[in-house]
């Protein structure tokens, strides 16, 4: 965990690695009562002792979580109660969302009382994250840093704010804990939803972000793509788990799926909506070499009942170990000679036919 120096003396992540697709994560979030703006709460509101037996048979391997439903005081218990399942603690995140103060923006806030307000969340949470749950990675979600209306903030002051917000986290983190210890920080982008328009937006505008960082901090900071926001974005999610990749910015990724078309983010299980989605994920996972956790954020569909609370996370995971198998029929010498050759009618029949198994 932490970071580490390579051959040429850049800190570069340093994770736990594991084979592809035995390393699991979900959020403690993705069992839940369900409701929403237009349903109501239909199922019961699970002890994360009973999450925690119902995410382990559904094939978790960790779990993660937000100070809000794991809060600094509770930390240490809920730390025993994971173990004590047989599971960790991949991820924490500061719910820099769901609280008042942040209505109008987080590190992009033009208020310099909620832009400190947000940076102490967030150290507060890596403290715990390091300390107790002894957590690989640090998640920022955009969350509701944009504008909801035309003007509604400065368009480059926002990007800058959060760079400097991100700069004075990771020099504090590297100052307290050292580079060694220090959690791997991901920003997870997302076009909207809260905001109209959200900051960053996308992988591309996160690495913009980072590369407005000092260059001492920018080797800790980097991405957490998800599959819904992507396509929020109108993006293809392999395009942008290789853009971060190819920047040596993918340090986690959170799968889930939904509709083609942008709409809101529908979390729903990955693959189960589009199972070439799911291939093409799966197999640039295996081009770009990822090794570390891989984490879901899916929910329970409406009309799941309290034992199916963790369905959506057991059907996700099969679904990826159907899409490994699916990878499998792809001859990689043949789809590069095919990519050399432009011969974009072979690519095609070679990736429905490992789609399809025939």
């Amino acid at each position: 965990m932490g970071f580490k120096q390579n051959g040429n003396g850049v800190w570069v992540p340093d994770p736990i690695e594991y084979e592809l697709g035995t390393a699991i994560s979900a959020g403690d979030w993705n069992a839940n009562s369900g409701g929403g703006r237009f349903i109501p709460p239909m199922r019961d509101e699970l002890a994360l002792a009973h999450k925690c037996a119902l995410f382990k048979l559904a094939g978790v391997t960790h779990l993660e979580f937000h100070d809000t439903e794991a809060p600094a005081e509770k930390a240490e218990q809920i730390t025993e109660i994971v173990h004590d399942c047989g599971l960790k603690i991949a991820m924490c995140t500061a719910n820099l969302f769901r609280r008042p103060e942040f209505i109008n923006g987080n590190f992009g806030s033009p208020d310099p009382k909620v832009r400190q307000a947000a940076i102490n969340y967030t150290k507060a949470y890596i403290t715990v994250g390091i300390e107790i749950f002894e957590a690989e990675k640090y998640v920022y979600w955009n969350g509701s840093n944009g504008t909801i209306m035309p003007l509604g903030v400065d368009y480059d002051g926002v990007y800058a704010r959060v760079a400097e917000c991100l700069d004075e986290i990771i020099s504090w983190m590297i100052t307290t804990y050292g580079r060694e210890k220090a959690l791997i920080f991901c920003i997870e982008p997302k076009p909207n939803e809260p905001p109209s328009w959200a900051v960053p937006a996308d992988v591309g505008e996160a690495l913009a972000i980072i590369a407005m960082m000092d260059p001492a901090n920018r080797p800790f900071v980097g991405l957490n793509p998800e599959t819904c926001h992507s396509q929020m974005a109108s993006k293809r999610y392999a395009m942008e788990l290789g853009l971060a990749a190819a920047a040596g910015k993918l340090f986690h990724v959170h799968l889930n799926g939904g509709s083609e078309n942008p709409k809101f983010d529908e979390d729903r299980g990955f693959g189960d909506i589009n199972p070439s989605i799911a291939v093409e994920t799966v197999f640039t996972l295996q081009q770009i070499g990822y090794k570390s956790v891989v984490g879901l954020d899916v929910q329970p569909l409406p009309t799941d009942t309290n034992d199916q609370q963790c369905e959506s996370i057991a059907r996700s995971i099969r679904n990826f170990h159907r899409a490994l198998t699916c990878c499998q029929r792809l001859d990689v010498t043949a789809l590069n000679a095919a990519r050399l050759s432009g011969d974009q009618a072979t690519i095609a029949e070679m990736f429905t036919a490992a789609v399809c198994g025939c």
